[in-house]
Protein backbone atom coordinates (compact mmCIF):
# COMPACT_ATOMS: atom_id res chain seq x y z
CA UNK A 1 0.00 0.00 0.00
CA UNK A 2 3.02 2.35 0.10
CA UNK A 3 3.75 2.00 -3.47
CA UNK A 4 1.83 5.07 -4.36
CA UNK A 5 -1.29 3.95 -4.36
CA UNK A 6 -4.88 5.62 -3.87
CA UNK A 7 -5.39 4.58 -0.32
CA UNK A 8 -9.29 3.51 0.45
CA UNK A 9 -11.43 5.87 2.52
CA UNK A 10 -11.64 3.79 5.21
CA UNK A 11 -8.03 3.59 6.20
CA UNK A 12 -7.22 7.17 5.75
CA UNK A 13 -10.33 8.05 8.50
CA UNK A 14 -7.61 6.05 10.54
CA UNK A 15 -5.02 8.27 10.74
CA UNK A 16 -7.92 11.40 10.96
CA UNK A 17 -7.37 13.89 13.92
CA UNK A 18 -9.38 13.00 16.84
CA UNK A 19 -11.88 16.03 17.25
CA UNK A 20 -12.32 17.23 20.97
CA UNK A 21 -15.74 16.66 22.26
CA UNK A 22 -15.65 19.10 25.51
CA UNK A 23 -15.00 21.98 23.07
CA UNK A 24 -18.56 23.21 23.38
CA UNK A 25 -21.79 24.22 21.92
CA UNK A 26 -23.15 26.05 19.34
CA UNK A 27 -26.34 27.72 20.33
CA UNK A 28 -29.52 28.74 18.50
CA UNK A 29 -32.60 30.48 20.23
CA UNK A 30 -35.51 31.76 18.42
CA UNK A 31 -37.14 34.38 21.10
CA UNK A 32 -39.71 37.31 21.05
CA UNK A 33 -38.52 40.29 19.75
CA UNK A 34 -39.70 42.18 22.82
CA UNK A 35 -37.80 39.52 24.98
CA UNK A 36 -33.89 40.11 22.97
CA UNK A 37 -32.70 43.11 25.29
CA UNK A 38 -33.37 40.30 28.60
CA UNK A 39 -31.97 37.62 27.05
CA UNK A 40 -28.80 39.66 25.83
CA UNK A 41 -28.21 40.76 29.23
CA UNK A 42 -28.74 37.23 30.96
CA UNK A 43 -25.94 35.93 28.45
CA UNK A 44 -23.50 38.59 29.40
CA UNK A 45 -24.33 38.10 32.83
CA UNK A 46 -22.82 34.66 32.42
CA UNK A 47 -19.84 35.80 30.33
CA UNK A 48 -20.83 35.17 26.74
CA UNK A 49 -20.69 38.32 24.90
CA UNK A 50 -20.82 37.51 20.67
CA UNK A 51 -23.93 36.79 20.11
CA UNK A 52 -25.19 36.61 16.15
CA UNK A 53 -28.48 38.51 15.99
CA UNK A 54 -31.17 38.15 13.05
CA UNK A 55 -34.42 39.00 12.71
CA UNK A 56 -36.85 36.11 11.48
CA UNK A 57 -40.70 34.87 11.25
CA UNK A 58 -41.97 31.70 12.57
CA UNK A 59 -45.16 30.14 12.17
CA UNK A 60 -46.31 27.19 14.96
CA UNK A 61 -48.89 26.25 17.11
CA UNK A 62 -48.82 29.91 18.72
CA UNK A 63 -50.71 30.66 15.51
CA UNK A 64 -53.87 29.86 17.37
CA UNK A 65 -53.02 31.98 20.68
CA UNK A 66 -52.27 35.76 18.53
CA UNK A 67 -54.93 37.59 21.18
CA UNK A 68 -51.97 36.43 23.53
CA UNK A 69 -48.96 38.19 21.68
CA UNK A 70 -48.19 41.99 22.24
CA UNK A 71 -47.21 42.60 18.85
CA UNK A 72 -50.02 41.13 16.21
CA UNK A 73 -49.21 39.03 13.78
CA UNK A 74 -47.55 39.17 10.04
CA UNK A 75 -49.21 37.61 6.83
CA UNK A 76 -50.16 34.38 6.58
CA UNK A 77 -49.78 33.66 10.81
CA UNK A 78 -46.17 34.55 10.69
CA UNK A 79 -44.69 36.01 13.74
CA UNK A 80 -41.89 38.03 14.51
CA UNK A 81 -39.15 36.59 16.13
CA UNK A 82 -35.36 37.15 16.76
CA UNK A 83 -32.88 34.43 15.90
CA UNK A 84 -29.46 34.02 18.59
CA UNK A 85 -26.91 32.61 17.62
CA UNK A 86 -23.68 31.94 19.73
CA UNK A 87 -20.71 29.83 20.85
CA UNK A 88 -20.13 28.42 24.41
CA UNK A 89 -17.69 26.49 26.12
CA UNK A 90 -18.48 23.18 27.38
CA UNK A 91 -18.28 24.17 31.15
CA UNK A 92 -21.18 27.08 30.19
CA UNK A 93 -23.61 25.22 27.97
CA UNK A 94 -25.72 24.76 30.39
CA UNK A 95 -25.55 28.25 32.08
CA UNK A 96 -26.02 29.73 28.72
CA UNK A 97 -29.53 27.61 28.23
CA UNK A 98 -30.48 29.07 31.84
CA UNK A 99 -29.71 32.42 31.06
CA UNK A 100 -31.84 31.97 27.80
CA UNK A 101 -34.75 30.92 29.15
CA UNK A 102 -34.76 33.22 32.18
CA UNK A 103 -34.53 36.25 29.62
CA UNK A 104 -36.46 34.69 27.00
CA UNK A 105 -39.50 33.09 29.05
CA UNK A 106 -42.78 34.46 29.84
CA UNK A 107 -44.45 31.35 30.45
CA UNK A 108 -46.87 31.64 27.48
CA UNK A 109 -47.05 29.68 24.07
CA UNK A 110 -44.68 31.09 21.61
CA UNK A 111 -41.45 31.88 23.84
CA UNK A 112 -39.49 30.15 21.27
CA UNK A 113 -36.94 27.43 21.25
CA UNK A 114 -33.46 26.46 21.74
CA UNK A 115 -31.15 24.42 19.95
CA UNK A 116 -28.14 22.94 21.05
CA UNK A 117 -25.66 21.64 18.72
CA UNK A 118 -22.08 19.92 20.13
CA UNK A 119 -18.87 21.20 18.18
CA UNK A 120 -16.06 19.82 17.91
CA UNK A 121 -13.57 22.46 17.93
CA UNK A 122 -14.56 26.44 17.06
CA UNK A 123 -12.98 27.79 13.84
Amino acid sequence: MTDGARLPYDARMDTAPVPDPAAGARIVAVVRPIRLDDTLAALRDVGLLDVLIESVRGYGRQKSHLHFYEQGAWDAGFLPKVRLEFFAPAERVDAAVEAVCRGAGTGRIGDGKIFVHAVDAPA
